[in-house]
């Protein structure tokens, strides 16, 4: 993260940004650091607060993409964001990710409730935008003593494995989703849903604590059918 730890090379990076929004007539610009140590922290925010002051010149919308509020990623300095930023995004989602040791949601209820509560402790709602998945993730246990794996499907991904697999479906009400599973032979596969459903669960939630809006990872992965669902909720 030397980029960050130096002026020139900041005011650089901030500069072909702003450069490179207005020659493409883009309306803003959405920054997405992930991963960054905990001692670059202050050099993060700097960024943040110097690019900020270009895009509020150039009429540029600035976002700030953040993980759900944890004691590990304080350094991001979210309540500052809040006042230098248009708009904080969470990404409300990578609950159970790739590496994990147990399968679950990519984004249950519950996960997507406490990152929304906790960012509003640090930001103001009308600068709060919650992030939603498209995709969710098939969760393969095999029998003896192999290792948990699983891969990442869209919706209608999603819908396909769950018929072909002849997998049983049901409602679970803490996760707010659809959960499938089936043992085979070789091990038990489970999904945790995203679908309307759960789209709705999530919207609601949007909706009830009166956020700025809405993003969605990613396009591609989504149905036709969600964009009502979605909409539903924003008017």
């Amino acid at each position: 993260m030397e980029l960050l730890s130096h002026t020139s090379s900041r005011e650089n990076l901030e500069n072909q940004l702003v450069n490179a929004a207005l020659q493409n007539g883009i309306d803003g610009i959405n920054v997405d650091f992930e991963q960054i140590p905990t001692d670059v922290g202050d050099h993060y925010i700097q960024f943040i607060r110097e690019l900020s002051v270009l895009c509020r010149v150039n009429n540029l919308v600035l976002s700030v993409d953040n993980y759900v509020p944890k004691g590990y990623n304080t350094h991001y300095h979210r309540e500052e964001q809040g006042v230098m930023a248009d708009y904080v995004i969470i990404m409300g989602y990578d609950e159970h990710y790739a590496g994990s040791t147990d399968a679950g949601s990519v984004s249950s209820l519950g996960f997507v409730k406490a990152g929304i509560e906790d960012t509003l402790k640090e930001v103001p709602a009308q600068k709060v935008i919650n992030a939603i998945p498209f995709y969710t993730r098939v969760w393969i246990q095999p029998f003896g003593a192999g290792n948990l794996t699983s891969e990442v499907l869209g919706m209608d991904g999603a819908a396909n494995y769950i018929s072909e697999h002849g997998m049983d479906t049901y409602w679970d009400d803490e996760a707010g989703q659809n959960v499938a599973s089936v043992e085979a032979e070789d091990g038990i596969y489970t999904i945790w849903v995203e679908d309307e459903q759960s789209i709705g669960e999530k919207m609601k939630l949007i909706q009830e604590n009166q956020l700025a809006g809405v993003a969605e990872w990613k396009l591609g992965f989504e149905r036709a059918s969600v964009w009502p669902v979605i909409a539903q909720y924003l008017q």
